[in-house]
């Protein structure tokens, strides 16, 4: 019974927070977006990451804990946008540099593979795709991903581990 209890009283201080700063936090983040459409989809995914938080009672200050998390949010989606652009640029100048203009099945088969491997990568948490484009296409270090990214060597690896699992369990086809 405690445990309903506790996840009311989390959900009380969401909507507390969603009525007294909510706009606030969209601006904040779209400030920093230039796009108001990004900036409530990422105010939500804060919300939803605060209803998740399990010890609510270490929180002393709800409203900067949510602007934390906003701002976390904020650092994922941006990481995941470099890593995008960078990595739809390289391939793209990969097939350039390989294409065999003579056989157009070959292209229209290169495009629809990188479409799937695009598609899978997009399933992923954002970094656990930044740590496996990193690591396969970038060729960094476990160390200089962590540095990179600012997370530990140990979660690099658990990054990579789930990200390469997940990406051999969907993309086998293209083997």
């Amino acid at each position: 019974m405690n445990h309903f209890r506790n996840e009311d009283e989390t959900n009380r201080l969401v909507e507390d927070l969603v009525q007294g700063c909510g706009n606030d936090l969209v601006r904040f983040i779209a400030r920093r977006l230039r796009s108001v459409v990004d900036a409530r989809d990422l105010a939500h995914e804060a919300y939803v990451r605060l209803l998740r938080v399990r010890r609510r009672d270490l929180i002393r200050d709800p409203q900067a804990y949510l602007f934390r998390i906003a701002t976390n949010v904020l650092y994922e989606f941006e990481l995941k946008r470099k890593a995008d652009a960078t990595g739809l640029m390289r391939c793209a100048e990969y097939q350039l540099a390989e294409a065999d203009f003579g056989r157009p099945e070959q292209d229209v088969e290169a495009l629809l593979a990188r479409k799937r491997i695009e598609a899978v990568l997009g399933q992923l948490s954002p970094r656990c795709r930044a740590v496996v484009i990193l690591y396969r296409r970038d060729g960094l270090t476990y160390k200089e991903i962590g540095a990179r990214i600012g997370i530990s060597t140990s979660m690099v690896k658990k990054y990579l581990a789930r990200g390469l699992r997940h990406c051999r369990e969907h993309l086998s086809e293209l083997r």
